[in-house]
């Protein structure tokens, strides 16, 4: 045999060369851990350290960034390795969705299958939160979708019934800390006027738009009447031009249900927020990629102060409820609605409630009708 560095010829049993001292059986390599598994290192101090990416984030440059979670003190390398799965656990914890953990829990809840189908036909009306972290979801969101609910008080009893066991199922394994079922309000289901933003302070925003961050956002989701998640989700490739309209809205069986024309009052905002993409979201974060819905209220609260618009907080329980949230804006359309004189079935079409929630394709769209209603808003 010969060396498999330096080619010298070698017995055959040689581990190591004579020459150059090239080890010669190389074809036992300690076993790696996959991409993502994670690593473990040694400190100065000799304990060892565990470290695992579970996830990344878009820096402001656009640039990726990991994001690592770690665990130190270790005295022996085995036990950092050890460790290395519960970081997982631990991250997986807190970025499960809303859907995820109603799948988990469903299957441990013991009850009548008259009762679990109650359930079951309750969950349906969250969709608009199936896929939202729920670490990101607050008591407004949850509101929100009983508040849409076309179906009577005991379907609205039992959303609120099956929001309060997922959570009281997430707490003791450390996915929430409060129950927000318990303080949801089962109300009449409809969208009305309550807690919609003041006329004058949707123009006030107007103003500023173009100067306070996220302004502009706002103004455009009072005249829509997408929800926020909907807002959120809009991509380019959601707006007909020619037609001036959006094709957007919760999702659906048989997907996206509903057309909204825009405003005149926003098509300026919408054309420069379009303006020179092709793909991806309309309402975006500054790094250009899709705006979370934490990320939506936290720009929604800070452009409220920044106008001089006063939001004041009430808290219960720990639960703190301001009194215009991002929600406010699909009330605020619903307000304007008001004052135009159109077919309720068409104001139906614009708002998407679930009890008129069938898909609307744009060639059987009757976008007059519509514009009819937005231009006068």
């Amino acid at each position: 045999m010969k060396c498999r560095k330096c080619k010298t010829e070698l017995p055959e049993d040689a581990r190591f060369c004579l020459k150059c001292g090239a080890k010669q059986d190389v074809s036992k390599k300690p076993k790696a851990r996959g991409n993502g598994q994670g690593s473990v290192y040694q400190r100065p101090n000799k304990t060892w350290i565990a470290v695992r990416t579970v996830g990344y984030r878009a820096g402001e440059d656009g640039q990726l960034r990991r994001i690592t979670r770690s665990k130190s003190g270790f005295r022996t390398k085995k036990e950092a390795l050890d460790y290395l799965p519960k970081i997982e656990d631990r991250q997986a914890k807190k970025s499960i969705t809303f859907r995820a953990l109603y799948d988990a829990w469903y299957p441990t809840h013991r009850a009548g299958k008259s009762t679990m189908n109650c359930y079951q036909a309750a969950f349906r009306f969250f969709q608009p939160l199936w896929y939202l972290k729920l670490q990101d979801i607050d008591i407004d969101d949850l509101q929100e979708c009983v508040d849409d609910c076309p179906k009577g008080k005991r379907t609205r009893q039992n959303m609120k019934a099956v929001c309060g066991l997922l959570y009281k199922y997430a707490i003791p394994r450390g996915q929430a800390q409060l129950n927000l079922g318990h303080y949801l309000i089962v109300g009449e289901g409809e969208t009305g006027s309550k807690d919609a933003l003041p006329l004058e302070a949707l123009e006030r925003l107007r103003e500023l738009s173009g100067t306070v961050a996220g302004a502009d956002y706002i103004v455009a989701q009072c005249y829509l009447g997408f929800r926020p998640t909907e807002l959120l989700a809009l991509d380019v490739e959601d707006y007909n031009p020619q037609e001036r309209a959006f094709c957007g809205g919760a999702k659906t069986e048989a997907g996206r249900n509903r057309i909204v024309t825009v405003s005149p009052k926003i098509q300026p905002i919408i054309d420069a927020l379009i303006e020179g993409k092709s793909s991806g979201a309309i309402f975006c974060g500054e790094s250009g990629n899709r705006m979370s819905i934490k990320s939506y209220r936290n720009m929604f609260y800070a452009a409220l102060e920044a106008a001089g618009i006063e939001n004041p907080i009430t808290e219960q329980d720990g639960i703190k409820r301001r009194k215009y949230t991002p929600h406010s804006c699909r009330h605020t359309f619903a307000t304007l609605m008001k004052d135009v004189a159109a077919p309720t079935t068409d104001k139906l079409k614009l708002i998407g409630h679930t009890s008129d929630a069938q898909l609307r394709y744009y060639q059987e769209t009757d976008f007059e009708s519509l514009r009819q209603i937005t231009d006068r808003l």
